[in-house]
């Protein structure tokens, strides 16, 4: 994810949520929404939780099709909502690649799996940890380990040669004196 510079963030929303048609220009450092109930707050962040990558925002009831567009800077992000049945699909080019980090930390509605951890005092590691690839960085550990023990191996062998230098070059020493002397004779 490349570093945005900070800047007006523009979002247009069409069919989310209970929001038809908005188009909402907030400015750099915003980070409260406030305003009176049954003002579509709720759809607006469901709206910039599309946009992010989330997929737990809804279309609006009466609509098979819903759109977000979030423009950052000169960066735009286009995410789509459709109706297919009874669930609705989601495709476009969101801002985060994987949604469960939209969905865990970027809102913190109600239905939030890490917020309703916290209300219930449960321990948040299991949730805080599912998104890291432990695998990864587990067996990147184990490279890293051969690698030590490898470079170890090879310092050992060194130091090795390096403790039998003084014994080999007092051997040298003495085989030239014995050649020197071969070839006077």
């Amino acid at each position: 994810m490349d570093q945005i510079s900070k800047s007006a963030v523009r979002v247009d929303v069409r069919n989310i949520g209970g929001i038809d048609e908005a188009s909402v220009t907030l400015p750099d450092g915003v980070s409260i929404l406030t305003g009176r109930n049954a003002t579509n707050r709720t759809s607006f962040l469901q709206a910039l939780m599309a946009g992010l990558g989330s997929r737990k925002s809804s279309l609006k009831g009466d609509a098979e099709k819903g759109e977000v567009t979030l423009e950052l800077g000169d960066e735009t992000y286009t995410r789509t909502l459709q109706r297919r049945g009874d669930s609705v699909t989601f495709g476009g080019d969101p801002y985060l690649n994987d949604p469960e980090l939209a969905d865990l930390f970027a809102f913190l509605l109600e239905n939030n799996e890490a917020r309703r951890a916290v209300a219930r005092g449960d321990d948040l590691r299991e949730i805080i940890m599912r998104p890291i690839d432990t695998d990864s960085i587990d067996a990147e550990i184990r490279e890293c380990k051969r690698e030590r023990d490898e470079l170890e191996s090879e310092i050992e062998r060194l130091d090795s040669l390096e403790r039998d230098l003084p014994d080999l070059e007092a051997d040298r020493r003495e085989k030239v004196e014995e050649l020197e002397e071969a070839i006077r004779l």
